[in-house]
C-alpha cells in the first residue's frame, strides 16, 4: 500500500488528461520538447520540409496551450506542459508529414524514432499498409 505523507505527494503522482484524446498522459513528454526533438531529427533533411513541419507543430502547440487547465509535468523539461500525450502529438506530426508528401524513407524514419502507437491501432497500422514499416 502506498503511503502519502502530504497533499504534495498526491499531486506529484497525478497524470492529467490529454487535450486531444482525454486519456491520461502516462508518457509525459511535452509537445514543446517533442517539437525540439523532431526539429533536431529534421536537421539532415531539406530546410523546406523542416521549416514547414516545425511551423505546423509550433502552431499546434500554441493552439493546445491556449486551453487553460492543468498539465502533467514533462520528464524532459520538468515543466507542467505535457498537455498532449505523445501518441496524439506524433499522430498530428505524421499526418502533417504525409500532407507535405515527403518520401516514404522520411515517414519510415519518423516512425522508427517517434512511434508512440503502442497499442498498434493508429498510424502504425496505416504505415504497415503503406509499406512504411
Amino acid at each position: 500500500m502506498l503511503n502519502y505523507n502530504s497533499h504534495a505527494d498526491l499531486e506529484r503522482e497525478r497524470f492529467y488528461e490529454c487535450l486531444e484524446c482525454d486519456e491520461s498522459v502516462s508518457n509525459p513528454l511535452c509537445p514543446i520538447c517533442m517539437t525540439q526533438e523532431i526539429d533536431a531529427w529534421l536537421a539532415s533533411y531539406p530546410s523546406e520540409i523542416r521549416n514547414k513541419i516545425i511551423k505546423q507543430l509550433k502552431d499546434y502547440v500554441k493552439k493546445t496551450h491556449n486551453i487553460k487547465g492543468e498539465s502533467t509535468k514533462c520528464i524532459t523539461c520538468n515543466k507542467k506542459t505535457a498537455s498532449l500525450c505523445p501518441y496524439c502529438f506524433t499522430s498530428y506530426a505524421y499526418k502533417e508529414l504525409k500532407k507535405l508528401k515527403v518520401a516514404r524513407m522520411i515517414l519510415k524514419e519518423f516512425l522508427q524514432f517517434f512511434n508512440y502507437d503502442f497499442e498498434h491501432i493508429g498510424y502504425s497500422k496505416e504505415a504497415e499498409r503503406l509499406g512504411v514499416i
